[in-house]
Order: structure tokens, then sequence, then C-alpha cells
């Protein structure tokens, strides 16, 4: 399932896409970890950074669609690279700036490197898109996120075919709080329990 965060006017052409591609202390012995791909933690902190800073100027922005384009920042960027259409932290900047001054002119924001890895997969998987052989692209992206090792921490995510991470799926030892009884005017006293002969 694919997720877009459109902005106002499209940044230079290009259309923000996140692909949604967590134990209670973390994932495989690595405490903090919200996820960890072949052997490399993203760490809670991490996810909490880049929503915190992006939350502001793009909408849809949640903590499955950060940590899934966090575990596919890697492979996608690389691959960008391969096929001749890189992209640089320069333009990861720009693209983050753009997209501020579209949302409020005259303002400024600070990015930290989790929220320029996510313009760079956003600014590769667009180039990527606008290759002539889009399709055979989009395979291999999806062939090479299949070969990952990815664990995520099941507060953050769960996992689905293709190592594509989903919203965290129900745990069945939380209970939804019930509503409190209505008090509907009666002054009817409620009966008490009677004890049972056992």
């Amino acid at each position: 399932m694919a997720v877009q965060w459109r902005v106002g006017v499209r940044a230079a052409g290009v259309l923000v896409a996140l692909t949604t591609t967590a134990g209670l202390a973390g994932c495989a012995g690595q405490a903090g970890a919200a996820a960890v791909v072949d052997g490399t933690a993203i760490s809670t902190a991490d996810v909490r950074d880049a929503l915190d800073e992006l939350e502001p100027w793009f909408q849809g922005v949640t903590t499955t669609n950060v940590l899934a384009v966090l575990v596919q920042e890697p492979t996608v960027v690389e691959l960008a690279e391969e096929k001749g259409v890189g992209v640089s932290d320069e333009e990861a900047r720009a693209l983050l700036a753009q997209v501020v001054q579209q949302k409020v002119a005259g303002a400024t924001a600070t990015f930290t490197e989790p929220s320029m890895a996510v313009a760079r997969y956003s600014i590769a998987f667009t180039n990527l898109q606008g290759l002539p052989d889009a399709e055979a692209v989009g395979a291999e992206i999806d062939a090479r996120l299949r070969e990952l090792d990815v664990e995520v921490n099941p507060r953050f995510g769960s996992l689905e075919d293709g190592n594509q991470v989903a919203a965290p799926l129900p745990v069945p030892w939380v209970v939804a709080p019930q509503a409190a009884p209505v008090d509907d005017g009666s002054t009817e006293p409620t009966p008490e329990p009677t004890p049972s002969s056992s």
C-alpha cells in the first residue's frame, strides 16, 4: 500500500511518496530499536525525531510510514545511485526547505539525519519512477526488499510479506476500556449480588 504526502504545490515536481511498506524493549536484543535491518538498528529516537520534524510540514505522517521509509531508504537510494539517478544530501535539504517555504512563506526548520533520509528516499523513489523501465525497477526494488533481514518492534509496526512495514497488530492482552455506566436518572437501587452456596 502506498501512502502519499502531498504538499500544496508539488515541490519541484517531487511527490513525497512513502511506501508503507515492533518486543516491548526493542528488536533482536537491541534496546531502543524500532527496527533492525540486516543487523543495523533504526532507533526509536530516530523515528520520533523524523516524526516530530516532518509532521508540521507534511500531511499524513505517521510513526508507521516514517519507520517504513527508514527501513527501505538505504535500498532505494542505493538502487537509484546504480541506475544513474542518485540523490545528494544537498537535494534532500533543498526539498525539505522548499516544502517548508510552501507551507509557511519565510519559515525555516532544522532537520536531522532521519528526516534527511526520508527526503533522500522521496527523491530517489521519484527518480526511479521516472525511468523508462520503471516497472522493472519496481520489481527490482521489491526483490531487494524481500532479501533484507528485517525485525520490527511491535510497538511501531508489523512486518508483512516482502518486508513491508504495516501498522502494529493489536495485542490480545490489551483490553479496550469500557464506557462508564450512564446515569439514567433512576432512583432504584442496584441489586446486591447474592452469595452462592458453593
